[in-house]
């Protein structure tokens, strides 16, 4: 129960309280009956609004968290072996001169700065994010292996695509069958640099 009903059950137990002595300036019996009757309920009714609002503000604040059942567990890896793979020939081929982050979620490298709707459309993770020595975002790198061709992954694709053709930020997709080819990597990630 919130705390604002239970101060009106607390007023209202007062307020009648009041009204019994109201009652009682009648002088009959059965207003004298009624009049003990309304002074009852209503100290009741105050006492008990007090009680529980005394307990509301004891009880800690139980808030969900996480939610009711929910079991979470650390990842064995953050990459699939064709990532891992693909990062190493990565930071082989850009050197010291650029970094490389695996698993980076849009929102990380993209503001929003207009439009309507939310931001969720940001949080779709890329498989890496090419950055200069300054952090900034040069490119972004999409492994695209056989769950690719699937028709909600494709459409997942094309927004990232459109997203970050939107910012500025270019998108190199490598199919898995190139992702072991160190040269034609580094060629495709210099003409895009």
């Amino acid at each position: 129960m919130k705390k604002r009903n239970l101060l009106w059950i607390i007023l209202g137990g007062a307020t009648t309280v009041a009204l019994s002595f109201l009652v009682g300036l009648i002088e009959n019996e059965v207003a004298q009956a009624v009049r003990w009757c309304v002074f009852a309920f209503g100290l009741l009714l105050f006492i008990a609004g007090v009680v529980a609002f005394a307990v509301l503000l004891r009880k800690p604040d139980k808030r969900r968290l996480i939610p009711e059942g929910a079991e979470y567990e650390v990842k064995k890896c953050l990459m699939t072996s064709p990532e891992i793979e693909l990062y190493h020939i990565l930071l082989k081929i850009l050197g010291r001169k650029y970094c490389v982050f695996p698993q980076m979620s849009l929102n990380a490298m993209l503001d929003k700065r207009s439009g309507g709707g939310f931001r969720s459309e940001l949080f779709r993770i890329a498989d890496f994010c090419i950055t200069d020595l300054s952090y900034q975002p040069l490119l972004v790198i999409e492994l695209n292996d056989s769950s690719h061709q699937r028709e909600e992954r494709r459409l997942r694709d094309e927004k990232v695509l459109a997203i970050c053709a939107n910012a500025g930020l270019p998108v190199l997709s490598i199919p898995l069958s190139m992702a072991r080819d160190e040269k034609r990597i580094k060629n495709e990630v210099r003409r895009m640099l």
